[in-house]
């Protein structure tokens, strides 16, 4: 009985081991994508000194997806977020690698928006938030 409650015990350890290897390189893949996206924040064509282009965003958007295609990633979709309480932008990018899903976010501090759409804004005004699915 103690040998058949070893090798229960082994096979556990090896299945915890195995879960906590994917796990750990789930992140390890995580950190890569977001660190070498905040390098590229400041490279937003969309916003400049502070200033979002609304008109622009495509641009940024698409650029981000490319990028996440080229790098072997299968790209999901993506988000925009406006936050006007806390002058707030974020381009979130949902990306699959290795059946596994990850979120890119792209971020910067916006003091002011230009070419806006009229229904974006009012409802900006109103909520002082907003996120918009961007489809391409």
């Amino acid at each position: 009985m103690n040998a058949q409650e070893s090798l229960q015990d082994k096979f556990s350890k090896l299945s915890n081991n195995l879960t906590s290897i994917s796990n750990k390189l789930a992140n390890a893949v995580k950190e890569e994508l977001q660190e070498t996206f905040k390098l590229k924040t400041s490279k937003l064509v969309c916003v400049q000194e502070g200033l979002l282009d609304f008109e622009r965003i495509d641009e940024d958007v698409r650029r981000i997806q490319e990028d996440m295609k080229a790098r072997g990633d299968i790209v999901l979709g993506s988000h925009l977020i406006l936050d006007d309480e806390r002058n707030f932008m974020e381009i979130r990018t949902y990306t699959e690698r290795d059946n596994k899903t990850f979120v890119i976010p792209v971020d910067a501090e916006v003091k002011r928006v230009i070419n806006i759409p009229s229904d974006v804004l009012n409802e900006l005004q109103q909520k002082g938030h907003i996120e918009l699915s961007l489809k391409f």
